[in-house]
């Protein structure tokens, strides 16, 4: 069972993505797919002085990197059983690193052959800036993996916003579709992570007009809306079909004349996640690190997945 790599700091936003972490290999152990290790990696830089005031200031002095690696890996080992101890877990299901050299370049090796790569929001040191500074964008854009961003509850030290069910008493896992290859495959990895939480699904396929080519029928004019509406439900109906998800009690589709972000954002509040594609068309049709990934990501109230292809 491959590993689920969780870049940790010490910061709340931190712990609350290892506690993401450790809830998803739980609940893939529950499913039957085995049991898939959790890394917790602290990954740490001489070059940078985070922390309060002094803390770093003999930096210079120290013996040796030994010295300092000795450190951070009681540091990553502290904050590992500190999150164990709020979720009554086990030592065995973390395996706690330390890793010297710079961020995204220890989170990427790190997360090599892994199943996910998790990290929080925001954070304090080593990943202390907004999410989609440097260290989060360059994960999400290098990384050749499924990326969790894990937002925390401002209010809240231990965990993201709760999920709201959906009306029917069940929790939701929300999907873009757009038909293209990418969403075709965050579908797949939505559906299978439904499925394995008893959720419902929503498949919502954002449109508008200013991003969407002719119609097959059009003939060089323009249709009404409700036109547009049915052409984009159809192709919403034939990817779930194509998917083996038609016809399904659990499987809701949504079509939402709206921009792609803000559809989105607003089917995704209180959802357990929101599970998005790396490219796309139309609505998608941006590297998803551009503006609509971008407000995805930043303003997200729950768990964003990255699906890269």
């Amino acid at each position: 069972m491959s590993t689920i790599v969780v870049g940790v700091d010490g910061s709340p936003q931190g712990d609350v993505a290892l506690a993401w972490a450790l809830r998803e290999a739980r609940s893939l152990a529950a499913a039957g797919a085995g049991v898939p290790p959790v890394r917790a990696v602290l990954a740490w830089d001489l070059s940078w002085m985070d922390g309060p005031e002094g803390v770093w200031a003999a930096a210079s002095a120290r013996d040796t990197l030994a010295a300092r690696e000795a450190e951070e890996r009681t540091r990553v080992e502290a904050i590992v059983r500190r999150v164990l101890a709020r979720m009554d877990g086990d030592p065995s299901e973390v395996e706690a690193v330390q890793v010297p050299g710079p961020i995204v370049t220890a989170l990427l090796e790190q997360a090599d052959g892994a199943a996910m790569l998790v990290v929080g929001r925001r954070g304090l040191g080593r990943l202390g800036r907004l999410l989609l500074g440097s260290v989060s964008a360059g994960v999400a854009r290098q990384a050749h993996l499924p990326v969790t961003v894990v937002p925390a509850d401002e209010h809240s030290e231990q965990s993201p916003p709760a999920a709201a069910e959906s009306g029917s008493g069940r929790p939701r896992v929300v999907v873009g579709v757009d038909g293209s290859p990418a969403s075709r495959t965050a579908l797949q990895h939505a559906a299978e992570a439904a499925q394995r939480l008893g959720a419902e699904l929503h498949a919502v396929m954002c449109w508008q007009i200013t991003t969407m080519g002719l119609l097959p029928d059009a003939q060089g004019w323009v249709p009404p809306e409700e036109a547009y509406r049915k052409h984009v439900a159809g192709t919403l109906t034939t990817t779930l079909a194509a998917a083996g998800l038609s016809g399904r009690d659990d499987v809701v589709p949504v079509v939402e004349h709206a921009p792609a972000a803000r559809g989105l954002l607003a089917h995704a509040a209180g959802a357990e996640r929101l599970v998005v594609g790396s490219r796309g068309l139309g609505g998608f049709d941006r590297l998803l690190l551009g503006s609509i990934s971008s407000q995805v990501l930043e303003h997200a109230t729950c768990p964003v997945t990255i699906i890269r292809t």
